[in-house]
């Protein structure tokens, strides 16, 4: 006797290189291939000029948090 149904999975979602490859490299309206650009470029922007600060002080919290682990666990 078999007491366990057989259960066949069902994709239908694509994998992740066939879902890129699928992405369309053209927009059918031209307006929004620039808005979406000009939305990247901007945010790229934006984020660019905090990094010179953000890096470090980051860096520097992570290094203090590393020496705080390790005179805890001394």
């Amino acid at each position: 006797m078999k007491f366990c149904k057989e259960i066949t999975m069902q994709h239908t979602a694509l994998a992740p290189d066939q879902a890129m490859a699928a992405h369309p490299l053209e927009y059918s309206d031209p307006e929004l291939r620039v808005y979406a650009d000009e939305q990247a470029q901007d945010i790229l922007d934006t984020v660019i000029w905090y990094m010179p600060l953000v890096l470090p002080c980051m860096a520097a919290i992570l290094i203090f948090m590393l020496a705080f682990i390790a005179v805890f666990m001394a």
